[in-house]
């Protein structure tokens, strides 16, 4: 009984220690050319995408997290630039890219 109870105390010291609410959000996303998976862990505010085009070295500006899903911001370095990309993770899924030019692209995704 006292090694069950040791057990029981250590699982619960260990559940509390982890932080509450913390979660991995993931999509598939498509554009005309390439579908691509694009993931967000809210605990360690790592940014993730299978899409080559976009540097595996991409910031996390901000993120919100609440009713209508996680929107993360994130910047990378394109072509001696910076691209900036808003993902929204909810009910409303979406990537959208904003260009030098002023343009946008968005990506539907599921």
């Amino acid at each position: 009984m006292k090694k069950v109870l040791t057990g029981s105390v250590l699982l619960g010291l260990l559940c509390a220690a982890a932080p509450l609410g913390a979660k991995e959000v993931q999509m598939i996303c498509t554009n005309p050319k390439i579908a691509y998976v694009v993931s967000f862990d809210t605990d360690t505010k790592v940014f993730k995408t299978t899409d080559t085009a976009i540097g595996s070295d991409i910031t996390v500006r901000r993120v919100q997290d609440d009713a209508d899903g996680v929107l993360v911001w994130t910047a990378t370095a394109v072509f001696g630039g910076e691209r900036e990309m808003l993902a929204l993770f909810g009910a409303e899924k979406w990537m959208k890219y904003f260009y030098g030019n002023g343009s946008i692209q968005t990506d539907a995704c599921k």
